[in-house]
């Protein structure tokens, strides 16, 4: 991938290029974290998952705060140093939410029901795709291109999702057999995958605010 706007700058490049690696790494590893813990409970395959999640959202902490060192020791892009920073920062809060995902469950252990399995990991997929989809639309700005196809992919994937979870939580508080405190424990664990696509489209809008006003 090369970035026409720090050409310049090849270090740089390489950073922003593992930091938005890292992240799709993270949410596969997310979903096969909740496969494994959906058919066999935490255990030592689950403890790895989690444990490689943890060492990439440290290691994009720590690249993050080296690119935002970068932009301001070598004065680059000083037009758009601001909106990029955010940007930065709202693409580790996607991370960040993996690995907070990870430790809850861990801690918790809810016990979902086997008609749940199924629903959740194919809202975990939607979630996915709609987090590849704002990765792409971040490598086509820093291409110099239009980002509105993918921003409207990821919005329309987003919305996907808001209505999976509807679906996942009316299963859940129409199932007689759960009291209410276990109800609204896994009411909490579809949040939690649910929030993966809302924190996406809040990074979204700020990558289509940058795309209107820095169009190159």
């Amino acid at each position: 991938m090369s970035f026409i706007l720090f050409k310049k700058t090849q270090k740089l490049e390489q950073q922003v290029t593992l930091f938005l690696m890292n992240i799709i790494q993270a949410g596969y590893l997310v979903q096969q974290g909740l496969e494994e813990y959906l058919n066999k409970g935490v255990n030592k395959r689950f403890t790895a998952f989690k444990k490689q999640v943890s060492a990439l959202e440290a290691e994009n902490d720590a690249l993050r705060r080296q690119m935002e060192l970068d932009l301001y020791h070598h004065m680059l892009l000083p037009d758009m140093r601001s909106d990029l920073i955010d940007l930065l920062e709202a693409c580790d809060k996607i991370i960040n939410k993996y690995e907070s995902d990870m430790i809850l469950w861990g801690v918790e252990q809810p016990e979902i029901p086997k008609k749940l399995h199924l629903p959740l990991l194919q809202m975990m997929t939607t979630s996915l795709d709609c987090v590849g989809s704002f990765i792409g639309g971040v490598k086509t700005f820093f291409s110099g291109a239009n980002v509105d196809d993918e921003i409207q992919i990821t919005y329309a994937l987003e919305h996907q999702v808001d209505l999976q979870a509807i679906d996942l939580k009316a299963l859940t508080f129409t199932d007689k057999r759960l009291n209410l405190s276990r109800q609204l424990q896994l009411k909490e664990f579809i949040y939690s995958l649910e929030k993966i696509s809302d924190m996406t489209e809040d990074a979204a809008d700020k990558l289509k605010v940058m795309g209107t006003k820095h169009a190159l």
